[in-house]
Parts: C-alpha cells; structure tokens; sequence
C-alpha cells in the first residue's frame, strides 16, 4: 500500500542560521541511518545550495575511492539515495507531490527561499503539511522569525481547510557559552505569543561545515552518506530526528 507522505516546508526570514546544512544533514540522517524515506526540493533559484551539493558530493565520490566503498556498502543495505529537485518557491508543492506519486517516502522537506514576499513562498507554506523554521538568540533573527511565524498562523487561521498544521521553530548555531538566560526570555516570550518550539538544540559546531574531501574521509554535511555515528554525539543533529519522528507520526 503507497504511503501518504508528509510534506514538510524549512522557512526563515533571516540568512545566516545554517536552514539548508541543517535540512541536508538532517535529511540524511533520517534517510540512511534512521529508515525514513526522503526527498527534497531545492527552491533556491540564486544559490542552488542543496542541489550544488549533491554535485559537489558526486564529484568527490568518483575521485575518493574510500567514499565510493562507503557508497556501495550502503546500496547492498537496500538503502537508496534521496532526490533533490530543483524547483520555484510557486511550483514547489506541486513538484513535491510528482516525487511522491513516483515513490514511497515518508516525507518530502521543501527548502524555502527566506522571505514571504517572494512569489509563491505563502502559496507553498500553506499547502505543506509542517513548517520548520529555525531561529538563532539574535535580535534581528528573532525579530523576522516572530513576524514570519505569527504572519502564517494568523493567515493559516484565516484560510479554512488547508493542509497546514503547525509551524514548529528551533534554536540553531547556538554557542558553547550562550546566555541561557538570553534564551530562556527568548523562549519566554515565543510561548507568550503562542509559538511552538522544539526542545531540540543544534549548537554552532564547526563540523557542519565539513563536506566531502579528496584528501580526507573526514565530514559531515553531506547528502550521500549518513553523518558519521562518531560524529553525531553533541551535535544535536539525534536528538531533532527523534524529536520530529513523534511530532510528525513518522
């Protein structure tokens, strides 16, 4: 029996706060460690940077044979790689749902460009079944996240019988020495305006940074090959998987 798939938006209206590396890590984790099946659309139009990355991590695979081993270890695992598709913010959902009807995922991400004023970002936020949005203990930051979030529920609220159920938030790139009690107020204050924030925590850790190299097998952001195990510890990458298996059924 086809599954119904999940259709999930990552949205923000400030740059800076890491939303694709932390989608494509996230998504796989979850598609080849965790047994979720995956797709992405990447509607990125300047910068491309998810469907960029897919082409840097093919490139890398042919000219380190270590990544290659990793690769065909996985495919007799029965473990398939995830499309990325490319698409504009208004064909988004629509492209979304082709993926789907050609496969059984379990949930399809749609990285968003970061800003509701781009034609068609709203059409797709309010079709997709969840909106992720993440946010970092910075004034601007916060100040965008607050108008994005309580602009699509206040317009979700005023739109009957669309798929949109909630918009969840979360806190990335925080420091080892952050003020917690910076982000208690923060924290605080969302609740107050009856936003919803994921326990989850990704601090702001030089290895998502690290992709695949022809000199290392060292890395971490990449969308061929799981997050290494060792790696994984302390990043909160985990701990936001499982938190958004029960949030999202899955």
């Amino acid at each position: 029996m086809k599954k119904n798939p999940l259709f999930v938006a990552v949205s923000n209206q400030k740059g800076g706060v890491g939303k694709s590396t932390m989608l494509v890590t996230l998504a796989s984790l979850l598609n080849y460690s965790m047994g979720k099946n995956v797709a992405i659309v990447d509607c990125d139009a300047t910068q491309r940077s998810l469907f960029n990355l897919r082409e840097r991590d093919m490139e890398m695979v042919e000219i380190n044979k270590k990544y290659m081993v990793l690769l065909e270890e996985q495919r007799l695992r029965g473990c398939r790689i995830y499309p990325i598709r490319q698409a504009k913010p208004e064909n988004a959902r629509q492209v979304a749902g082709e993926l789907a009807a050609k496969a059984d995922f379990d949930i399809v991400f749609i990285d968003l460009p970061g800003s509701m004023d781009i034609s068609g970002v709203l059409q797709t936020i309010f079709n997709v079944d969840y909106v992720l949005t993440p946010i970092a203990a910075d004034n601007f930051v916060m100040d965008s996240s607050f108008v994005f979030a309580k602009s699509v529920m206040k317009c979700a609220e005023n739109r009957k019988n669309i798929p949109l159920k909630d918009v969840f938030l979360f806190w990335t790139k925080v420091k080892k020495r952050s003020n917690t009690e910076v982000l208690d107020n923060y924290m605080a204050l969302m609740k107050k305006q009856g936003l919803k924030i994921l326990d989850s925590m990704i601090p702001d850790l030089c290895r998502y940074d690290k992709e695949l190299s022809s000199r290392t097998r060292t890395y971490f952001r990449c969308s061929l090959l799981p997050p290494p195990a060792g790696q994984l510890k302390g990043s909160g990458l985990q701990e936001l998987a499982n938190e958004l298996i029960v949030k999202f059924n899955l």
